[in-house]
């Protein structure tokens, strides 16, 4: 018997060592064979099934024709059915109502007899809103005719899901009216657009006035202001068509974009790695919107220059120093009456107006890694417009605040800093469409006109 195992086991590793020789033939000399390298950054292509559907319109008012998405009212609604209770949306819901709020109040002739309103109650209602049908209006194609570089969507929606609130408005005559806001009714056709002009963002608005109806309850100590519904009622059709009817529209980028104004800097090092050869060679063809002044004969201490950059974000700065970064600092406070160890002062640049003037010593903005000249961008996502946002922020929180700063690069003399400077995302915010056709530039060569005497060190960007 023991002899026959020890065949059994004889004869197993004998198969093993013969099929380790015929798979991997150790006896053979060692041959290096590169694999092939993976191409990792292939440009996209359209499917040809999409190509055809953008051809399928035959009626003339779109390229592609109506399409049924009662499968995707289905998603929609069981998404909504999950998470319509939860703290996070029900907070965002919030907060984009509050704004809407407020807007009217700013915005409106009734404004100026209204000194705060609170949102008392909030309900979600009971369903979703139902796309009934959809199709593709318009598509603009990249020079390669593989890329979108626009594509506009009409949908056909309608909403009777109960959606509610109810409001206390503070007036400067009585104290408190409350108000219930019920919308019944919610229908017409919507226009999406996504683009990547002049940076990714998405928009939606209403192609027409759309059908528009609620329900509207008004109390002032027990009593019923019938007269003032009408009024009301006109007020939210008025703001829905200043604000979401076609022309009108808000560029908007969450969920699908980051907002390209509020994103950390990557760390200085992160490209290192790659090998640059080669030049580029560019040519300043016109440079507008310069002080013909400056070229006068009594005016010639001064020089006029232009500088030619390259960045992934839009030029939107006007320094006296070098080059900057954004760098997103975590700012921890959970004590009211601890002190925030700042000073500020009015920046130069209007569309980011507070600067950090002063750091104290081993305070919660020393333990932040604040430093003196940093320029205040956004505190949570929200972009900062005055000291006083800054100071309500910073005070009257508590817990962890993300602060976003653009640090000049003269500012970071520490290698170890510069190494790890932090390289996180910050949720982007909606934001209006903006005037500033500056503000609206990216990927593109930038221009920064400068006028500086001849004699003097300091630039004063134009």
């Amino acid at each position: 018997m023991l002899q026959f195992l020890i065949g059994v086991l004889v004869g197993v590793a004998i198969v093993v060592v013969f099929l380790y020789i015929y798979v991997f033939n150790p006896f053979r000399p060692p041959v290096e064979h590169e694999q092939p390298p993976i191409e990792q950054f292939r440009p996209v292509q359209i499917p040809e099934e999409l190509r055809k559907f953008l051809k399928s319109g035959d009626d003339g008012q779109g390229i592609s024709k109506w399409e049924s998405c009662n499968s995707i009212s289905l998603l929609l609604h069981i998404l909504f059915q999950e998470h319509k209770d939860t703290r996070a949306i029900r907070r965002w819901v919030h907060k984009r109502l509050q704004m809407e709020m407020n807007d009217i109040t700013t915005r409106s002739t009734a404004g100026r007899l209204i000194q705060e309103i609170r949102i008392r109650e909030l309900s979600l209602g009971v369903k979703f809103m139902t796309i009934n049908s959809i199709r593709v209006e318009n598509v603009e194609m990249a020079d390669d005719n593989s890329t979108f570089e626009k594509i506009v969507f009409i949908l056909d929606i309608d909403y009777s899901g109960g959606f509610e609130t109810s409001i206390d408005v503070d007036t400067i005559i009585t104290k408190k009216v409350s108000l219930s806001v019920k919308i019944t009714k919610l229908a017409g056709m919507v226009r999406v657009i996504l683009s990547r002009k002049p940076y990714h963002h998405w928009t939606f608005s209403f192609v027409s006035q759309p059908i528009f109806e609620t329900d509207i309850n008004s109390q002032y100590q027990g009593h019923q202001l019938k007269r003032l519904i009408p009024i009301i009622k006109e007020a939210f059709r008025r703001s829905l068509q200043r604000k979401h009817v076609w022309p009108n529209y808000k560029i908007r980028y969450r969920p699908f974009f980051p907002n390209p104004i509020f994103q950390a800097s990557p760390p200085i090092h992160s490209f290192s790695h790659i090998k640059l050869e080669g030049g580029m060679e560019v040519t300043v063809l016109q440079c507008s919107r310069l002080k013909r002044s400056l070229l006068d004969d009594k005016n010639r201490n001064y020089e006029v220059f232009c500088t030619v950059a390259m960045a992934y974000r839009p030029l939107v700065q006007n320094e006296e120093q070098g080059h900057c970064v954004s760098v997103l600092l975590t700012f921890s406070r959970y004590d009211l009456l601890a002190p925030i160890g700042l000073v500020f002062e009015k920046a130069t640049n209007a569309s980011k107006p507070v600067r950090v003037l002063s750091v104290e010593d081993n305070s919660l903005a020393d333990k932040a890694a604040f430093k003196p000249g940093d320029v205040l961008v956004a505190i949570n996502n929200v972009p900062i417009r005055s000291e006083r946002q800054v100071t309500r922020f910073l005070q009257q929180t508590t817990g962890e605040l993300t602060v976003l700063v653009e640090r000049s690069l003269d500012d970071i003399d520490d290698e170890e800093l510069k190494d790890n400077i932090v390289v996180s995302d910050v949720r982007d915010v909606d934001e209006p469409k903006s005037d500033n056709p500056i503000e609206s530039v990216r990927d593109e060569a930038l221009v920064e006109r400068n006028v500086v005497p001849k004699n003097s060190p300091i630039s004063h960007g134009a």
